[in-house]
């Protein structure tokens, strides 16, 4: 990215009295150094730029501009609400390489989740691959994206696209990235409740110029590459500009970081043992055991090993009694018993679960770093018509393709017929029992293991334009628009597909080999089951054959309409009274088709899911009102009142109305205060609101009436669970026992239980501290309280909650305290494989609430040494309350502090400018996390260890600009801190790390970018 471009917002050597010089900004760290956090009452005076290159100041007149979080002009950066502002020179010093790095990292995020390129494998929203940013851990739909002042409209696949993927943003037109850090419904809309961003192309560039940089971690994997061509051409009436570019990133894997290679339970036997005793030992090697195989630790899968029936007089492997009763099998040829060649590895020992395999090679294939090459092509340009007012027409269009793709490990799970003759002859005693998804019986299940690759490709699509000019009146203008978004995604999934397993289990003996009885599709029999299959060497033919590619597709459509006006009305003391009023109309339509083996649910053990089609208007009017009450008056320096209110109506939900309030006070120079409170709400997203119903699975122990026949008889789970007609016997050897058993959950839209808004109330207040220093130094200080509530917000409540709030309800099925969730709870005892499992309804409802409390600090201090410029930013982040309840009648759980959920973050940058020359320091800081408290442990008696230290990256980096040309070179994660480590079974963990976007998983990484300047 080109972050080296001067314009009237970028600092420069000279940043005295710069138009940013209020807005105290928010740290940068490792992830940029931004200009400052608004307001100020001295920010505005003339900007200091350097425009002669000669490290001499020279004094502009600042032209009128629109702060993010207002729509009203003023010559001043003054703002009520807390505001940053990310620089293109600053960012790459700091060794990002796209817009979208730079908001996900700390100093925007203040360390709250993100979904990023790590989360390879797993269902989020935009589907895989894309990367979305949330502030105030209040999640990506709570978080507005503007580019231009325009929403960004959702993009990805699948049908949960709810949020816009920052992958579609621009990277070399950047100008400048302004966040809002509180709500802004009244004047953006919905989703403005967490904050907003947006970013601001540079309109006036002029030539031609090349910008690129590479970033290769030291491990050899995952090197970044872009490249971009930037033009613009401007006369007196025409200003065109745009870009092209590339981004490319290559895959990372888990094989590239030896932290990587032995996920355990990490755990210890007491407090006085090292880190890791308390893990279950191989017995064949002594050593820790591996489990990589779930995403916590142990999961209870396995690789590398068979189920069968029961069989006894078996020889049983290391950890187990030389002979016994088993039906978990690793191939062994040097086993005897009943089943030789086999040994058993389940009961009659007390490492029951350690002497499986959990681990096969191929899985540290699995892509750490998703790879991604982005294509991105942007046009932008105004034409002065010189009539109707100054009216000038302005049209934007911006053109982006994602590739992405994921390699991933895959317990393949293929079961044989009973009587196959693919089946050795010493296991031709085994039948499991019926299967849903074959024909007949299991004879044996194979617990293998491949590699596969899921893709994407994403175009986006968005065009828009209008007219703005002057209306004949004092100083009021006008601004007409309209624009059109579209996402087109395609997806493609490699999952076994059942009539394929069929097929190619239907064998006949043929010139010594077996083939398929039906030949069609090009079927590739299944292999027979030897030692080398169950240890994962299955053939690729065969492999190719039963999980080909298939493929779905998902459209988004957003259309927008909008007209604004904006002027003054008479003048109090302070100046001038400022007015913005509008209109906007938008309307969307989402469109996906997942693979039709997926819509029939022909994808073996996997989820299926339908159609999700639905579409929403949306008609709103908005007002803005400024108030210069005051200004240098005794004890009044500044005193300016801002209002704003909107009116909404959803043809999904109906209408409502939003405001916000606040004002800026400084008795003198050096001091001010400021401060807001408001109202937003959320809209459900198309996905919320028309999701067709996605089938999942979780464990048969999540059923509260799994082996409920072993409680009281009084007790109301006993009562409840017999009153359904569940047999006491459910699940203790009687019925429920097939291998297949599970709860089944259905996912869905909530468009038909009347689905509504979610509303939030937010407010801020804060200080801004400048006291004057002697000779050119510039200190500046500010301190932000922000308090968000969410309420009725839009949640799926969660298999296991609706089923453990139905069958603990003493009023049941006619009950109103998690009874009446007995709805979406049905069982039906007629399904052979699976009796009496049940099957729940999970739709979005308004259910649950967030609060999110904490203080913003941000800290700025530059001085003149020599002939160059000295600066430090800083800024950190103390949240007191994290908390969130499902249902009103739930306590609010209070996660602050605890594992994702930091209470301390903050990033700090140094550096010294002299004339072409600049240094770089950056740090980015994570504070220490505890979930000790939350799960119930005590740190000094409890053997699994849930909480991380404070985690700290450095970064530097040396700028020199040679006429037209900058080159930059640095490393990032200078001293190559890996991520803390945590125990297994509650939190998803990368290795044994928690999977938190805060923490590199990268490590120490290389960087060079350059910018060239033709002409």
């Amino acid at each position: 990215m080109n972050y080296m471009r001067k314009s009237a917002f970028s600092s420069s050597t000279c940043l005295r009295g710069a138009a940013f010089a209020v807005a105290l900004l928010g740290f940068t760290g490792a992830t940029a150094a931004q200009a400052q956090d608004g307001p100020g009452p001295d920010s505005v005076a003339a900007e200091c730029v350097d425009a002669d290159n000669n490290g001499s100041c020279d004094p502009v007149e600042p032209a009128s501009i629109v702060v993010t979080g207002s729509r009203i002009k003023r010559d001043t950066f003054n703002s009520a609400s807390p505001i940053t502002v990310l620089t293109h020179d600053d960012t790459t010093v700091a060794g990002f390489d796209s817009s979208g790095q730079v908001l996900q990292g700390t100093a925007v995020t203040a360390g709250a989740r993100q979904i990023d390129s790590t989360f390879a494998g797993f269902l989020t929203d935009g589907g895989a691959g894309a990367n979305t940013l949330s502030l105030r851990s209040l999640g990506p739909a709570r978080t507005l994206i503007l580019l231009n002042g325009r929403r960004l409209a959702p993009s990805g696949t699948s049908g949960s696209v709810l949020s816009g993927d920052l992958n579609v943003l621009p990277n070399a037109m950047v100008d400048r990235i302004e966040i809002l850090r509180d709500g802004a419904s009244s004047i953006y809309g919905s989703d403005a409740i967490a904050g907003v961003v947006n970013v601001v192309t540079d309109r006036k560039f002029s030539g031609l110029m090349f910008d690129g940089g590479v970033s290769i971690p030291t491990v050899g994997e995952g090197t970044t590459r872009r490249l971009a061509i930037i033009g613009g051409f401007n006369t007196d009436r025409l200003n065109i500009s745009g870009s092209l570019e590339i981004y490319d990133r290559a895959n990372l894997s888990f094989r590239a970081h030896d932290y990587l290679a032995c996920q355990t339970l990490y755990t210890r036997a007491n407090p006085d043992s090292p880190f890791g005793s308390g893990d279950f030992n191989d017995p064949r090697t002594g050593k820790s055991k591996c489990y990589p195989t779930g995403p916590t630790g142990v999961s209870g899968v396995t690789v590398n090993t068979i189920g069968t029936s029961p069989r006894a007089g078996a020889a049983g492997g290391p950890g187990n009694a030389a002979i016994g009763t088993f039906n978990r099998f690793r191939y062994n040829p040097a086993a005897g018993g009943s089943v030789p060649g086999w040994e058993g590895v389940n009961g009659g020992g007390s490492n029951a679960l350690g002497n499986r395999d959990t681990v096969n090679g191929k899985f540290f294939d699995r892509s750490l770093i998703s790879p991604t090459t982005n294509y991105n092509a942007y046009l932008q340009g105004s034409y002065d018509l010189n009539m109707l007012g100054g009216a000038e027409l302005y049209a934007d269009a911006l053109f982006t393709r994602r590739n992405s793709s994921q390699r991933q490990f895959f317990q393949a799970i293929i079961d044989y017929a009973q009587g196959s003759p693919l089946i050795p002859v010493e296991l031709q005693f085994s039948n499991i029992g019926p299967n849903d998804q074959l024909i007949g019986n299991v004879g044996v299940r194979l617990f293998s293991s491949r590699n596969y690759t899921s893709s994407q490709r994403v175009e986006y699509t968005r065009f828009g334009g209008g007219l703005r000019g002057s209306l004949p009146f004092s100083d009021w203008t006008y601004d007409f628009y309209a624009g059109h978004s579209y996402n087109y995604g395609e997806y493609e999934l490699q999952q076994p597909i059942t009539s394929r397993l069929r097929q190619s289990q239907n064998v006949i003996l043929s010139g010594g080999n077996y083939v398929c009885v039906d030949t069609s599709n090009g079927c590739v029999a299944a292999p027979l089951l030897t030692g080398a299959v169950v240890n994962g060497d299955i053939p690729q033919a065969y492999l190719d054959f039963i999980a080909a590619p298939v493929q779905g597709r998902t459209k988004f459509f957003e259309t927008t309409f909008s007209a604004q006006f904006a002027g003054s009305l008479f003048e109090l003391q302070g100046g001038k009274i400022g007015v913005a009023l509008g209109a906007e109309h938008r309307r969307q339509r989402i469109d996906d088709q997942p693979p039709i083996e997926q819509q029939t649910g022909q994808l073996y053990n996997y989820s299926t899911s339908g159609i999700t089609q639905g579409k929403d208007s949306v008609t709103e009017f908005f007002g803005e009102l400024e108030l210069p009450l005051l200004r240098d008056v005794p004890f009044v320096r500044e005193l300016t009142v801002n209002g704003s209110t909107r009116y909404t109506d959803y043809a999904s939900y109906g209408s409502g109305w939003t405001y916000k309030f606040g004002g800026v006070y400084s008795p003198f120079k050096a001091l001010a205060f400021r401060g807001t409170y408001g109202t937003s709400f959320r809209a459900p997203g198309l996905s919320e609101q028309f999701r067709s119903p996605t089938a999942g699975f979780l464990s048969s122990t999540t059923d509260p009436c799994y082996q409920y026949g072993n409680g009281s008889p009084t007790s109301t789970l006993y009562i409840n669970c017999l009153a359904d007609g569940v047999p006491i016997n459910f699940a203790l050897g009687g019925v429920g026992d097939p291998l297949s058993q599970s709860v089944r959950v259905l996912t869905t839209g909530g468009s038909q239980t009347g689905l509504a808004a979610e509303t939030s109330k937010n407010w801020t207040i804060g200080t801004v501290i400048q006291p004057n220093l002697p000779g050119r130094g510039v200190l500046e200080f500010s301190a932000d309280y922000f308090n968000i509530e969410v309420n009725n917000g839009v949640a799926l409540f969660g298999g296991s909650n609706i089923l453990q709030s139905c069958y603990n309800d003493p009023g049941f099925r006619s009950g109103t305290n998690g009874g009446e969730l007995c709805q979406f709870v049905t069982r039906d005892a007629s399904t052979s494989a699976n009796p009496y499992r049940p099957t729940v309804v999970n739709g979005f409802i308004n259910i649950s609430d967030s609060k999110v409390r904490g203080l913003d600090f941000n800290l700025r201090f530059t001085m003149p040494i020599g002939s160059g410029q000295f600066r430090i930013n800083a800024g950190a982040t103390r949240y007191l309350e994290q908390s969130s309840r499902i249902t009103s009648s739930d306590p609010l759980d209070d996660d602050n502090g605890e594992i994702y959920q930091p209470k301390w973050t903050g990033t700090m940058d140094v550096s010294y400018e002299q004339g072409a020359v600049r240094m770089y320091y950056g740090l980015n800081w994570v504070g220490k996390m505890d979930s000790n408290a939350a799960l119930g442990l005590d740190p000094a008696t409890s053997i699994y260890l849930f909480d991380t230290p404070d985690y700290f990256t450095h970064n530097v980096s040396l700028s020199v600009k040679v006429g037209d040309f900058r080159l930059t070179a640095g490393v990032k994660n200078l001293l190559d801190q890996e991520p803390p480590q945590i125990s297994a079974f509650v939190l998803n963990r990368l290795g044994n790390s928690p999977q938190y976007s805060g923490y590199d998983f990268v490590g120490r990484t290389l960087f060079v970018n350059f910018t060239a300047k033709v002409f």
